[in-house]
């Protein structure tokens, strides 16, 4: 894309030969974030906040990010965009996030737009580390983003579940129990036992410490960001992505994409969920274009000194749809028409149940009984046992996400619907975040798609897929007439106990 004053946007004319800041840049929103900004704003330079992880230093960190199939069509379009991109070392978990003095005197003097979007998004993870990464960060780039001479905009990525505990999730900053430098005082002086221990009793009303961390850092954007180009965006569950740069994409297979997948392939067959509660997800591609608009519209002037926020939720925007229908959508696409893969694990069926004793014994029925049973044959044949590793983090993880598949949340988004009337017609369509069309039962069909090549790597002959596919269903087939008939032998056994034949 080449650029000329006449025939770029606004949004597009505000970032031109710009230097963005943006953290969280290797997670799900971040790819998709830095990809358009890349390839549609005409930035300066990005740089991007990187630690090393998994015995991977930052620089290995980043060739992988930009060899993932998400940015295929930016190195077709701009093959020289990586000379856009700077890496910055450091560490959101770390004092300062880690930067050296050096690269905080350079931020300092040099960055017009800072995105944070980092987070630890385990829901139940140690208030601790929590805290460093979710409260703590958001502090110490407040601190450093106030002292930036050219900065223009500065976006503060939290969540539309930053307040459960509300009948009703408000574009407005809710007060916390707990300050923000008071709880970072108490994670850095205390040992992580004693943490473990009081949890509970921090987190109030809040069911987890993700959603608590989310909050006191919000209420250290209103502490630390008066009279600052600032606004908070409160994206709710970020899903595949519906249609840019790829329609179905996804880099993580940790909560609802990683449920998504374990339906699909068979794997997963009972979900903690109510299957009648509203879905509150958005794609991915929304989310970034969202956080552009976003961080063009806090840039300019207003009297009114209140920090905007925007909850970014489909609410009645989009055709209603709820977890049931989601996950069935997945189910019935994959029947229909006929998609199979070579990853295929079982026979594709789902339970739902919003009731913790019927989710119990269903997931001890249908995934630890059956997992004991491949466990021990891996031990037998001498192989490490890991099946029933995988159930139970499968079966934690519904049990954190419980809380909010088995409730139904309201928000107002007045704000957000304002924004994108904001919106000139050229950026409406080039920053799309309007997701009142999107037609459900196709966009799960794209994201099936989307996990098959990105990140199952299926074959594209369709043969091996559907080869694997007859063979689960003989097996299972198999399997099902031995069991019930097992079952039929033994209530003959019992009813010649009670009746006996004379």
């Amino acid at each position: 894309m080449t650029s000329s004053d006449e025939s770029i946007s606004e949004i597009q004319t505000f970032f031109k030969g710009t230097n963005v800041f943006v953290t969280g840049a290797t997670g799900f929103i971040g790819n998709v974030l830095v990809e358009k900004l890349l390839r549609t704003c005409f930035v300066n330079k990005v740089y991007l906040l990187v630690r090393p992880k998994k015995n991977k230093d930052p620089q290995t960190r980043l060739r992988e990010m930009f060899s993932s199939s998400l940015f295929t069509r930016l190195w077709d379009e701009q093959p020289k965009f990586i000379e856009k991109v700077l890496l910055i070392s450091g560490d959101c978990a770390e004092p300062n996030m880690g930067l050296s003095r050096a690269d905080e005197e350079f931020m300092v003097a040099n960055m017009d737009i800072v995105i944070h979007c980092a987070a630890t998004i385990s829901l139940n993870g140690p208030l601790k580390h929590t805290s460093f990464i979710n409260v703590r960060a958001t502090r110490d780039l407040l601190l450093i983003a106030r002292r930036m001479r050219r900065l223009k905009s500065f976006v503060h990525v939290s969540t539309a579940f930053v307040n459960p505990n509300q009948a009703i999730t408000e574009e407005i900053m809710y007060d916390c129990h707990i300050k923000g430098d008071a709880l970072i005082n108490l994670v850095e002086n205390m040992s992580d036992s004693i943490l473990n221990t009081i949890t509970p009793e921090c987190l109030g009303s809040w069911p987890n410490t993700y959603t608590l961390s989310k909050c006191v850092a919000e209420n250290l954007v209103k502490e630390y960001g008066q009279n600052m180009p600032i606004c908070i965006v409160r994206p709710c569950i970020v899903m595949y992505t519906n249609e840019e740069p790829i329609p179905g994409w996804v880099n993580m297979m940790k909560s609802v994409p990683g449920l998504c997948m374990g339906v699909g392939l068979g794997a997963i067959h009972v979900v903690y969920v109510d299957p009648n509660v509203n879905g509150i997800m958005i794609p991915a591609d929304n989310v970034a274009n969202m956080i552009i608009t976003a961080a063009h519209h806090v840039s300019k002037p207003r009297s009114n000194p209140t920090i905007p926020i925007f909850n970014h939720v489909p609410n009645n925007m989009v055709p209603p749809y709820t977890y049931g229908q989601g996950l069935n959508y997945i189910v019935d696409i994959l029947l229909k028409k006929k998609i199979y893969s070579e990853n295929q694990v079982w026979k594709q069926y789902v339970i739902l149940t919003s009731s913790k004793i019927m989710f119990t014994i269903f997931f001890f029925i249908y995934h630890y009984l059956p997992a004991y049973f491949i466990d021990s044959c891996l031990w037998i044949a001498g192989k490490k046992p890991r099946v029933t590793k995988i159930y139970k983090k499968m079966d934690a993880m519904m049990r954190d996400m419980s809380y909010f598949s088995c409730n139904d949340f309201k928000f107002d988004d007045k704000q957000l619907k304002a924004l994108i009337s904001s919106q000139s017609d050229e950026d409406k369509k080039l920053f799309n975040m309007d997701i009142t069309n999107i037609n459900w039962e196709e966009y799960f069909f794209k994201s099936i798609l989307g996990i098959k090549k990105y990140i199952l790597k299926d074959s594209e002959d369709p043969k091996v897929g559907q080869k694997r596919h007859q063979t689960i269903m003989v097996a299972y087939y198999t399997l099902s007439i031995i069991i019930y008939g097992c079952l039929l032998y033994l209530c003959y056994v019992l009813l010649k106990m009670i009746f006996p034949i004379n």
